[in-house]
């Protein structure tokens, strides 16, 4: 799973994670060289590689860990300022609207491999804009690495999908796989069927279309009489694991609208893989889980 060219060609996919040095970078890396080179067998553009703020730095600005490079090949097309994309010899394609502190921001296409900064638009219009100028003139495959937990990104651009990762120890494992429920439960969550307005006057009753943010004070708002309640997407819920459940087992979530999900993307720390396995303790869960798969299939010289 994920380990496929076709897995990304042709697709937009938006890598998402909880928290700071959860993988994300690292595994947008692993799946742009799978698409890259699945890209030149088939005679296709190389891939788009863009963030939701900055990434590509030596260190973290904060905390000052060492963070992943951003490496790019000859024919990829990158989103970043002009000054971050010189060392790739870039042909600026596009001009994003506005600009950052670090500079305007383009849309370029590398003319040799280098490593680059990748800076990008922190709001979800402008980060829609910046997909679209790429799929509508340069390239149908597009990594978006996402800002921290926010999976709102991915419902922003029509037809994206995503994927989550995550860094588990022995300290957060409990964590991590209530995490992982939570995210299988939202992105497996029913498009609310259609309600003949004529004939189901009954079943329009019983819903409820909640308009915002699901969060744990606004559940409130729902009427004690609606067995269903229908969001947007599942970007819209704000609870827990635990209030989740607890939600699904009185009434019926359904989302206006789907995103597709890819999967889990999981590295392992001081555990192995079976641990977390065995914590999921649902095979099907386990079924949507990729385990370090950017050190693996290489001889976990990665």
């Amino acid at each position: 799973m994920l380990d496929k060219a076709e897995d990304f060609l042709g697709r937009v996919t938006f890598v998402t994670g909880p928290e700071k040095h959860c993988g994300k970078t690292t595994f947008m890396n692993r799946a742009a060289e799978i698409a890259r080179r699945g890209a030149r067998a088939a005679g296709l553009p190389g891939p788009a590689l863009l963030t939701v703020g900055y990434d590509g730095e030596a260190r973290d600005f904060l905390s000052g860990a060492r963070k992943p490079a951003v490496p790019v090949a000859e024919g990829d097309i990158v989103v970043t300022t002009e000054r971050f994309a010189r060392p790739c010899s870039p042909e600026i394609l596009d001009v994003l609207p506005g600009s950052t502190a670090l500079g305007r921001l383009c849309v370029a296409r590398a003319h040799r491999a280098a490593t680059v900064s990748l800076v990008g638009p922190e709001g979800n219009s402008l980060v829609a804009w910046a997909i679209r100028s790429i799929v509508d003139g340069y390239s149908g495959t597009v990594l978006v690495d996402g800002a921290i937990n926010r999976i709102t990104q991915a419902a922003s651009v029509g037809g994206a999908r995503f994927v989550y990762t995550l860094r588990v120890d022995g300290g957060n494992l409990e964590k991590a796989a209530a995490r992982v429920r939570r995210i299988a439960a939202l992105a497996s969550l029913p498009v609310a069927p259609r309600v003949d307005a004529a004939r189901d006057d009954a079943a329009r009753a019983e819903a409820f279309t909640f308009d915002g943010a699901l969060t744990a004070a606004t559940m409130a708002r729902i009427p004690k009489g609606a067995k269903a309640v229908v969001v947007e997407d599942f970007t819209k819920v704000f609870i827990g694991d635990s209030e989740l459940s607890a939600f699904l087992r009185e009434r019926t979530l359904y989302v206006g609208r789907r995103i597709e999900f890819g999967g889990f993307v999981v590295a392992c720390r001081g555990v192995s893989d079976d641990d977390f396995s065995s914590r999921l303790a649902d095979d099907a869960l386990v079924a949507l889980v990729a385990y370090n798969p950017y050190e693996v299939r290489e001889g976990r010289a990665a």
